[in-house]
């Protein structure tokens, strides 16, 4: 029974057609056994799901309350707690019948504005440097000292990504014979993959190989905001003519929506949060008028009514913050943004991260010189 509660989706299902009475109730058990023994959310929700689906067979049979009732006398206490709930909530009494669902909302137009037009033009070193004498006078050479060179991925609607595309969500590519990697035996899930070749003649780009594909994922329970960030992977793949869709050994908890970038050479200055900032000792009136000044070159060329709603993912810069500092960069002050992926929307669908959370990995810089992009560490803050 063990191998079956790997199998997810419609094929859990049609398993649990050919079990018996007997073995269902087993599959039950086993289910609750193997949830107790982990602390992970997105195996906890699978297993539940199986549940779910083994009550649901069980009607099908009109057995469940015979099956349940012989389970709600489990020797686990957790199998008994488990089938006594699943009993009140058959025995609960009927519900009014659903009113019928409200058809489904458009994106609003808001969240459309960043996805419908091309990427303003951001602010250089010039125009920067200009900003910050005015605004930081004191400082503005060491602020402007520590500007580095970023590229903005700039989500954009389109009705057709091709597979090789710089892209966000979507299903991945890989070599043939790939494994997907897992995490408690869940697959991990796809968040992005970025073809280098795009990037060419970019000031940012140059640490990066000039062609073939990157493909960054993550466990479900930290890009869903449930932490912990134990289990992330970046992989390179030089050969982007020999890959193949990928396909895990059971179905990813979640497929996110896929949508087409945009790139563009930025500017990028620390984050007023950030260690680099809170090293300067800036006066509180200072403070305040640095982090007018970041907004206003962030939030360049877009418009005041949806600069809130826009999704400011990059390649390299600076992570912007949602908190404090990024664990890796307080302890290691060669550590390096690699990607940081936003909120953003694909014409048809929006995406947030846990909500309103922002992923980064972070390589050092020894491992982005030598190209080791298995060595990147993800992490994640969230509102």
């Amino acid at each position: 029974m063990a191998e079956d509660d790997n199998q997810g989706g419609t094929q859990a299902e049609s398993n649990l057609a050919a079990l018996n009475e007997t073995e269902l109730a087993q599959a039950f058990a086993e289910s609750v056994v193997a949830a107790e023994a982990t602390e992970h959310v997105g195996r906890k929700n699978r297993l539940a799901g199986r549940r779910s689906a083994i009550v649901r067979e069980l009607k099908a049979r009109s057995a469940e309350h015979a099956v349940l009732q012989h389970l709600a006398e489990h020797t686990d206490a957790a199998v008994r707690r488990e089938a006594k709930a699943k009993l009140a909530w058959l025995d609960r009494p009927p519900a009014t019948p659903p009113a019928e669902p409200a058809p489904p909302r458009p994106p609003r137009r808001e969240w459309l504005w960043q996805c419908d037009g091309p990427p303003p033009p951001a602010l250089m070193h010039d125009d920067i440097a200009q900003r910050l004498r005015h605004s930081v006078p004191r400082l503005c050479n060491r602020l402007n000292d520590l500007a580095r060179p970023a590229i903005g991925l700039w989500p954009q609607r389109r009705s057709q990504v091709a597979p090789t595309e710089s892209r966000f969500g979507g299903t991945p590519l890989a070599p043939p014979g790939w494994q997907w990697p897992v995490a408690e035996q869940e697959p991990l899930l796809f968040i992005a993959q970025i073809n280098c070749a795009e990037l060419r003649g970019l000031p940012a780009a140059e640490p990066l190989p000039p062609s073939g594909l990157l493909a960054f994922f993550g466990d479900h329970d930290a890009v869903t905001g449930c932490f912990p960030f134990d289990h992330d992977c970046v992989f390179y793949w030089p050969n982007i003519a020999s890959l193949v869709p990928a396909e895990a050994i059971i179905e990813p908890l979640e497929t996110f929506p896929c949508c087409a970038l945009t790139p563009r050479p930025l500017v990028d200055l620390p984050h007023p949060a950030s260690s680099a900032i809170e090293d300067l000792k800036l006066t509180e009136q200072e403070w305040q008028s640095y982090f007018d000044t970041w907004l206003e070159i962030r939030g360049h060329g877009i418009p005041r009514d949806v600069v809130n709603f826009a999704g400011f993912s990059k390649l390299f810069g600076w992570p912007a913050l949602l908190q404090h500092d990024l664990d890796q960069f307080e302890s290691d002050d060669r550590a390096r943004l690699l990607l940081q992926v936003d909120k953003y929307c694909n014409g048809e669908a929006w995406h947030d991260w846990a909500p309103g959370g922002s992923l980064y990995y972070v390589i050092s810089e020894l491992d982005l010189r030598f190209r080791a992009f298995e060595r990147c560490e993800l992490e994640g803050q969230f509102t």
